[in-house]
């Protein structure tokens, strides 16, 4: 059994991941919530030149109107998905959606590693929902896990074999080694193995690897 003192050693760890795993997909974060509000305005914008003008008729002012009815709609919708990241959210959704959802947050990070995603949409029926937050915590940090270590260009399938684990095959791209191979500048291992264990067993996951290759599981 494990002492009080290394209980909390292991939360603040855990809360440290966490903080490194936000702070990379904030970026992705703030930019879909200000999207729609960047063009909400422009759609505002339009209207006022049209008011402007006194001879804006109900027909002509419709279009704008309705758009930014839809931007603003939008832009609550990412608002209140925000509960996700609250500490103690209880929210439930599929594995897919997660997986996408993580994807979405990762793809322009991953770009500049020289890192693909190859999503692979599962066939399994009756798919049983997860919890969103752990879940989504998990599969963040398998993604940063892979910025962080791979040096060289790569691909990463990712498909959901079985209804209870998420395989990610990871490929090495074929290329010319005379052509010129200037990387970025290699990461600090923030999220190594070990981080990655650690965040998959609070998450309630199992992680299997190998070389090329690692796993999600799940009860």
């Amino acid at each position: 059994m494990e002492s009080p003192i290394a209980v909390q050693q292991r939360e603040w760890v855990l809360a440290g991941i966490r903080h490194e795993i936000f702070m990379r997909v904030f970026p992705a974060l703030r930019h879909g919530l200000v999207g729609p509000v960047s063009i909400a305005r422009m759609s505002v914008s339009i209207v006022r030149r049209l008011l402007s003008k006194g001879d804006a008729g109900k027909a002509v002012l419709n279009e704008p109107v309705e758009r930014i009815d839809q931007q603003l709609a939008e832009a609550v919708t990412g608002i209140r998905a925000l509960q996700a990241w609250e500490p103690g959210a209880k929210g439930l959704a599929t594995p897919a959606e997660v997986l996408r959802q993580g994807m979405s947050l990762m793809t322009a990070s991953l770009a500049l590693r020289d890192i693909k995603l190859d999503y692979v949409p599962s066939d399994i029926q009756e798919v049983e929902e997860v919890h969103h937050q752990p879940f989504l915590y998990a599969w963040l940090a398998l993604l940063c896990h892979v910025e962080d270590s791979v040096q060289a260009p790569v691909s990463l399938r990712i498909e959901q074999k079985q209804p209870k684990s998420v395989s990610v095959e990871i490929i090495h791209s074929l290329y010319d080694v005379n052509q010129d191979k200037t990387r970025p500048t290699a990461h600090v291992r923030l999220i190594d193995q070990a981080a990655l264990e650690l965040m998959a067993a609070a998450s309630g996951l199992q992680l299997t690897s190998g070389e090329g290759w690692m796993r999600l599981s799940w009860i």
